[in-house]
């Protein structure tokens, strides 16, 4: 039983911090200007950071950003959750 409640612990707190990663990516994507930003925050318990810099994939575009965002922090102090998306540079 235990085990049953931890793991579900741990799951809404995975759960909770995907939806804080989702709001900042969406809201990165149109809000946060440039080419390069390192940002940090809380949203309620759960800390954020975002960090966006020039894309450099298997084919570089000077024409894309990648935009990561981690949210949450797992037993052993990493990040619950990481997503990554591309846009159009500058936008």
């Amino acid at each position: 039983v235990q085990n049953n409640a931890r793991a579900a612990r741990v799951n809404e707190e995975r759960r909770a911090a995907l939806l804080v990663a989702q709001s900042q990516l969406a809201a990165a994507q149109v809000a946060v200007p440039g080419r390069f930003a390192a940002r940090e925050g809380r949203s309620g318990a759960i800390g954020w950071s975002l960090r966006i810099e020039p894309y450099r994939g298997a084919v570089a575009s000077p024409a894309l950003d990648r935009i990561t965002v981690t949210a949450g922090e797992g037993p052993s102090g990493e990040p619950l959750v990481e997503l990554t998306t591309l846009r159009v540079a500058g936008t």
